[in-house]
Protein backbone atom coordinates (compact mmCIF):
# COMPACT_ATOMS: atom_id res chain seq x y z
CA UNK A 1 0.00 0.00 0.00
CA UNK A 2 1.36 3.62 -0.78
CA UNK A 3 1.05 5.49 2.05
CA UNK A 4 0.46 9.04 2.33
CA UNK A 5 3.91 10.71 3.19
CA UNK A 6 3.60 14.12 2.79
CA UNK A 7 1.32 13.84 5.88
CA UNK A 8 4.31 13.52 7.92
CA UNK A 9 5.29 17.10 7.47
CA UNK A 10 1.46 18.39 7.42
CA UNK A 11 0.89 16.75 11.63
CA UNK A 12 2.55 20.09 12.82
CA UNK A 13 -0.30 22.20 11.50
CA UNK A 14 -3.07 20.24 13.09
CA UNK A 15 -1.64 20.32 16.66
CA UNK A 16 -3.17 19.33 19.71
CA UNK A 17 -3.06 22.40 21.18
CA UNK A 18 -5.50 24.19 19.05
CA UNK A 19 -8.30 22.77 20.85
CA UNK A 20 -7.69 24.76 23.90
CA UNK A 21 -8.95 28.22 24.26
CA UNK A 22 -12.33 27.17 21.98
CA UNK A 23 -15.44 26.78 23.22
CA UNK A 24 -16.69 30.76 24.19
CA UNK A 25 -16.80 31.05 28.15
CA UNK A 26 -14.53 29.69 30.96
CA UNK A 27 -17.04 27.37 31.92
CA UNK A 28 -17.69 25.65 28.44
CA UNK A 29 -13.77 26.02 27.08
CA UNK A 30 -13.04 22.64 25.38
CA UNK A 31 -9.88 20.89 25.94
CA UNK A 32 -8.17 17.38 24.62
CA UNK A 33 -5.71 15.19 24.93
CA UNK A 34 -4.63 12.18 22.35
CA UNK A 35 -5.71 8.87 22.81
CA UNK A 36 -2.64 5.96 22.00
CA UNK A 37 -4.28 3.77 19.39
CA UNK A 38 -2.35 0.74 18.27
CA UNK A 39 -2.05 0.07 14.73
CA UNK A 40 -3.13 2.39 11.79
CA UNK A 41 -6.03 5.28 11.87
CA UNK A 42 -6.59 6.30 8.35
CA UNK A 43 -8.93 7.60 6.22
CA UNK A 44 -9.78 5.58 2.66
CA UNK A 45 -12.31 5.41 -0.53
CA UNK A 46 -14.14 1.94 0.16
CA UNK A 47 -16.46 0.48 -2.95
CA UNK A 48 -18.61 -2.69 -3.27
CA UNK A 49 -16.48 -5.59 -2.71
CA UNK A 50 -15.19 -6.27 -6.53
CA UNK A 51 -16.09 -2.74 -7.26
CA UNK A 52 -13.82 -2.38 -11.37
CA UNK A 53 -13.48 1.44 -9.70
CA UNK A 54 -10.83 0.54 -6.92
CA UNK A 55 -7.54 0.85 -9.65
CA UNK A 56 -8.88 3.14 -11.44
CA UNK A 57 -9.46 5.43 -7.87
CA UNK A 58 -6.55 4.39 -6.64
CA UNK A 59 -3.70 5.23 -9.55
CA UNK A 60 -6.12 8.83 -10.02
CA UNK A 61 -5.75 9.39 -5.69
CA UNK A 62 -2.06 8.34 -6.59
CA UNK A 63 -1.18 11.04 -8.99
CA UNK A 64 -2.84 13.86 -6.69
CA UNK A 65 -0.70 12.71 -3.94
CA UNK A 66 2.46 12.80 -6.43
CA UNK A 67 1.45 15.46 -8.19
CA UNK A 68 1.47 18.39 -4.84
CA UNK A 69 -2.36 19.11 -5.64
CA UNK A 70 -3.37 16.52 -2.31
CA UNK A 71 -0.74 19.17 -0.13
CA UNK A 72 -2.84 21.91 -1.57
CA UNK A 73 -6.34 20.64 -0.51
CA UNK A 74 -4.56 19.49 2.88
CA UNK A 75 -3.55 23.29 3.14
CA UNK A 76 -6.73 24.42 2.44
CA UNK A 77 -9.28 22.58 4.73
CA UNK A 78 -6.81 21.63 7.60
CA UNK A 79 -4.89 24.61 8.11
CA UNK A 80 -6.52 26.72 10.76
CA UNK A 81 -5.45 29.88 9.59
CA UNK A 82 -6.77 28.99 6.29
CA UNK A 83 -9.70 32.01 5.52
CA UNK A 84 -10.18 31.43 1.65
CA UNK A 85 -13.28 30.76 0.33
CA UNK A 86 -14.02 27.61 -0.82
CA UNK A 87 -14.19 26.97 -4.86
CA UNK A 88 -17.74 25.34 -4.64
CA UNK A 89 -17.83 25.41 -8.79
CA UNK A 90 -19.86 22.31 -10.43
CA UNK A 91 -18.53 20.70 -13.43
CA UNK A 92 -21.83 20.30 -16.00
CA UNK A 93 -22.23 16.91 -17.01
CA UNK A 94 -21.70 16.19 -20.61
CA UNK A 95 -23.81 13.57 -22.94
CA UNK A 96 -23.61 9.72 -22.15
CA UNK A 97 -21.07 10.66 -19.11
CA UNK A 98 -22.31 7.83 -16.54
CA UNK A 99 -22.92 9.36 -13.23
CA UNK A 100 -21.46 8.02 -9.47
CA UNK A 101 -23.41 8.11 -6.43
CA UNK A 102 -20.62 8.48 -3.62
CA UNK A 103 -22.35 8.44 0.04
CA UNK A 104 -20.76 10.66 2.74
CA UNK A 105 -22.32 12.03 5.78
CA UNK A 106 -22.38 15.83 6.30
CA UNK A 107 -21.65 16.32 9.72
CA UNK A 108 -17.32 15.71 9.41
CA UNK A 109 -15.71 19.28 8.66
CA UNK A 110 -13.30 19.59 7.59
CA UNK A 111 -13.63 16.04 5.60
CA UNK A 112 -17.31 16.91 4.54
CA UNK A 113 -19.99 19.17 5.88
CA UNK A 114 -22.84 21.75 4.91
CA UNK A 115 -22.07 25.21 3.82
CA UNK A 116 -24.83 27.14 5.16
CA UNK A 117 -24.58 29.63 3.23
CA UNK A 118 -25.75 27.50 -0.11
CA UNK A 119 -26.72 24.14 1.14
CA UNK A 120 -24.24 22.65 -0.65
CA UNK A 121 -21.92 19.67 1.18
CA UNK A 122 -18.38 20.73 0.63
CA UNK A 123 -14.91 19.58 2.27
CA UNK A 124 -12.01 17.93 1.82
CA UNK A 125 -13.28 14.68 0.81
CA UNK A 126 -15.76 16.35 -1.54
CA UNK A 127 -12.70 18.06 -3.53
CA UNK A 128 -11.15 14.61 -3.96
CA UNK A 129 -14.16 12.79 -5.46
CA UNK A 130 -14.73 15.86 -7.53
CA UNK A 131 -11.06 15.53 -8.74
CA UNK A 132 -11.15 11.98 -9.31
CA UNK A 133 -14.36 11.59 -11.03
CA UNK A 134 -13.63 14.50 -13.12
CA UNK A 135 -10.39 12.81 -14.06
CA UNK A 136 -11.77 9.56 -14.67
CA UNK A 137 -14.57 10.93 -17.13
CA UNK A 138 -17.89 10.58 -14.59
CA UNK A 139 -20.27 12.59 -13.57
CA UNK A 140 -20.70 12.91 -9.56
CA UNK A 141 -23.56 12.82 -7.19
CA UNK A 142 -23.21 13.26 -3.60
CA UNK A 143 -25.90 11.42 -0.95
CA UNK A 144 -26.11 12.17 2.47
CA UNK A 145 -27.19 9.78 5.00
CA UNK A 146 -25.94 8.67 8.85
CA UNK A 147 -22.34 7.52 8.73
CA UNK A 148 -23.73 3.92 9.76
CA UNK A 149 -26.14 3.74 6.63
CA UNK A 150 -23.04 4.18 4.19
CA UNK A 151 -21.82 0.61 3.98
CA UNK A 152 -25.60 -0.84 3.88
CA UNK A 153 -26.79 1.92 1.37
CA UNK A 154 -23.31 0.62 -0.60
CA UNK A 155 -24.02 -3.27 -0.12
CA UNK A 156 -27.46 -2.40 -1.72
CA UNK A 157 -26.55 -0.64 -4.40
CA UNK A 158 -27.74 2.76 -3.42
CA UNK A 159 -24.38 4.28 -4.10
CA UNK A 160 -21.38 3.45 -5.90
CA UNK A 161 -18.73 4.50 -3.11
CA UNK A 162 -18.33 6.29 -0.36
CA UNK A 163 -15.79 9.19 0.61
CA UNK A 164 -16.81 9.97 4.43
CA UNK A 165 -13.40 9.53 6.69
CA UNK A 166 -13.57 6.24 6.72
CA UNK A 167 -11.30 3.74 8.20
CA UNK A 168 -10.59 0.29 6.79
CA UNK A 169 -10.95 -1.98 9.62
CA UNK A 170 -10.04 -5.52 9.44
CA UNK A 171 -14.19 -5.97 10.47
CA UNK A 172 -15.14 -3.59 7.35
CA UNK A 173 -12.96 -5.20 4.40
CA UNK A 174 -15.36 -8.53 5.52
CA UNK A 175 -17.61 -6.70 3.72
CA UNK A 176 -16.21 -4.05 1.23
CA UNK A 177 -13.04 -3.28 -0.60
CA UNK A 178 -10.79 -0.31 0.26
CA UNK A 179 -8.56 2.06 -1.69
CA UNK A 180 -4.90 3.28 -0.24
CA UNK A 181 -5.47 5.49 2.58
CA UNK A 182 -5.54 9.17 1.67
CA UNK A 183 -5.05 10.54 4.91
CA UNK A 184 -3.77 10.08 8.50
CA UNK A 185 -4.95 10.92 11.90
CA UNK A 186 -5.12 10.84 16.11
CA UNK A 187 -7.86 10.10 18.38
CA UNK A 188 -8.81 12.77 20.97
CA UNK A 189 -10.50 12.86 24.16
CA UNK A 190 -12.29 16.16 23.86
CA UNK A 191 -14.35 17.45 27.24
CA UNK A 192 -14.78 21.13 28.93
CA UNK A 193 -12.07 22.36 30.98
CA UNK A 194 -14.17 22.06 34.19
CA UNK A 195 -13.91 18.41 33.85
CA UNK A 196 -9.98 18.43 34.70
CA UNK A 197 -9.66 15.43 32.20
CA UNK A 198 -6.26 14.34 31.49
CA UNK A 199 -5.85 10.88 31.11
CA UNK A 200 -8.35 7.78 30.67
CA UNK A 201 -7.70 7.09 33.66
CA UNK A 202 -10.27 10.23 34.36
CA UNK A 203 -12.67 8.79 32.51
CA UNK A 204 -13.86 6.37 34.93
CA UNK A 205 -17.94 6.85 36.09
CA UNK A 206 -17.87 8.99 33.38
CA UNK A 207 -20.15 9.42 30.05
CA UNK A 208 -18.20 9.92 26.48
CA UNK A 209 -20.23 10.17 23.23
CA UNK A 210 -18.98 8.50 20.16
CA UNK A 211 -20.46 8.72 16.70
CA UNK A 212 -22.43 5.48 15.74
CA UNK A 213 -20.36 2.92 13.31
CA UNK A 214 -17.37 5.27 13.66
CA UNK A 215 -14.17 3.58 14.24
CA UNK A 216 -13.91 5.69 17.35
CA UNK A 217 -17.16 3.62 18.65
CA UNK A 218 -15.21 0.21 18.50
CA UNK A 219 -12.47 2.00 20.05
CA UNK A 220 -14.32 3.73 22.51
CA UNK A 221 -16.15 0.17 23.25
CA UNK A 222 -12.91 -1.21 24.59
CA UNK A 223 -11.70 1.64 25.85
CA UNK A 224 -14.94 1.45 28.31
CA UNK A 225 -13.81 -2.10 30.05
CA UNK A 226 -10.73 -0.86 30.92
CA UNK A 227 -11.28 2.23 31.96
CA UNK A 228 -14.94 1.82 33.74
CA UNK A 229 -16.86 4.75 31.57
CA UNK A 230 -20.10 4.53 29.53
CA UNK A 231 -20.26 4.99 25.87
CA UNK A 232 -23.04 7.24 24.54
CA UNK A 233 -23.76 6.63 20.87
CA UNK A 234 -25.53 8.74 18.75
CA UNK A 235 -25.31 9.33 14.79
CA UNK A 236 -24.34 12.78 14.35
CA UNK A 237 -21.05 14.65 15.67
CA UNK A 238 -22.60 17.72 16.09
CA UNK A 239 -25.30 15.56 18.23
CA UNK A 240 -22.65 14.56 20.43
CA UNK A 241 -20.84 18.16 20.35
CA UNK A 242 -24.42 19.81 21.75
CA UNK A 243 -24.58 16.47 24.64
CA UNK A 244 -21.59 17.58 25.45
CA UNK A 245 -21.99 21.28 25.87
CA UNK A 246 -25.46 20.69 27.62
CA UNK A 247 -23.47 18.32 30.42
CA UNK A 248 -25.21 15.35 29.52
CA UNK A 249 -21.94 13.74 28.64
CA UNK A 250 -18.46 14.33 30.19
CA UNK A 251 -16.55 13.85 26.74
CA UNK A 252 -16.25 12.85 23.16
CA UNK A 253 -13.86 10.25 21.50
CA UNK A 254 -13.17 11.61 18.04
CA UNK A 255 -10.49 12.52 15.81
CA UNK A 256 -8.12 15.34 15.41
CA UNK A 257 -9.27 16.91 12.67
CA UNK A 258 -12.62 16.67 13.18
CA UNK A 259 -12.64 18.15 16.38
CA UNK A 260 -10.89 21.11 15.21
CA UNK A 261 -13.80 21.66 12.42
CA UNK A 262 -16.25 21.87 14.87
CA UNK A 263 -14.33 23.75 17.29
CA UNK A 264 -14.06 26.24 14.37
CA UNK A 265 -18.01 26.71 13.57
Amino acid sequence: MKKSWWMLGVSAVMSVGLLAGCGGDDANQLVSFEVPTEGELGSAIAFPQGSELVEPFNETLNELMESGKMDELVLKWFDAGETEEVDSEETEQADGETTLIMGTSADYPPYESVDLATGEIIGFDIDIAKYITEELGYSLQIEDMDFNALIPAMESGRVDFVLAGMTPTEERKENVDFSDIYYEATNLIVSKESTNLSSLEDLEGLKVGVQLGSIQEEEADELAEEYGFEVVKLNRIPEIMQELQAGRIDAILMEDTVAEGHMAQ
